[in-house]
């Protein structure tokens, strides 16, 4: 905690099974190709970040790929081997060569597949990008909106602002019983 000190992890206690496919798929690619992982420290290396986000409702998988390089050597064998795992719709890589501890860089490229997967909360449907904000876990999302949204007690005569929107989950959810919704989001 409260560190940036990296423990070595081969599995997400909070993800779906196939995570653990996708990222021992990465780890062998970057074993068998010499890929170095991203050093904080010393600012070298190439993969920063794995990115993973998983349709709960659809099963489609996004796999970003963040890195501190212009490109990703052999990067059309990763794919081909990821394409090999069950639902996924979207592999993309994301550069990041800033010295920054900001996880995202501004240019992401589709490797393969689309450029968004798609999930939903109740009847809502989301296109997620990779730097779309997301919550982790919809079916949980649902049932905190679903209070969320009888605590409000709109009318229907309400003008409702969701600062910091992310990809307007909340902003959508109320639009149900409010007049107008606005999404506030830098992305």
């Amino acid at each position: 905690g409260r560190t940036h000190s990296i423990i070595p992890g081969e599995d997400c206690v909070v993800g779906q099974e196939a995570k653990k496919e996708i990222l021992k798929t990465i780890l062998t690619f970057m074993q068998n190709h010499q890929i170095e992982p991203y050093n904080e420290q010393t600012k070298k290396g190439v993969l920063r970040h794995v990115l993973i986000r998983y349709g709960e409702a659809t099963g489609e998988i996004m796999v970003c790929l963040i890195i501190n390089a212009k490109s990703l050597k052999d990067s059309d064998k990763l794919v081909i081997e990821l394409q090999k795992i069950a639902g996924i719709k979207s592999i993309s890589l994301n550069i990041n060569r800033e010295n920054t501890n900001v996880i995202m860089g501004e240019k992401t490229l589709t490797l393969w597949g689309s450029p968004t997967i798609t999930d939903y909360i109740g009847e809502v449907k989301f296109q997620i990008s990779p730097k779309s904000f997301y919550q982790v876990n919809p079916a949980q999302t649902k049932v905190l909106y679903d209070l969320a949204l009888e605590m409000a007690d709109l009318s229907g005569k309400e003008t409702v602002w969701d600062l910091y929107c992310g990809i307007g989950t909340i902003s959508l959810f109320l639009s149900k019983k409010a007049k107008m919704v606005y999404g506030v989001e830098i992305v």
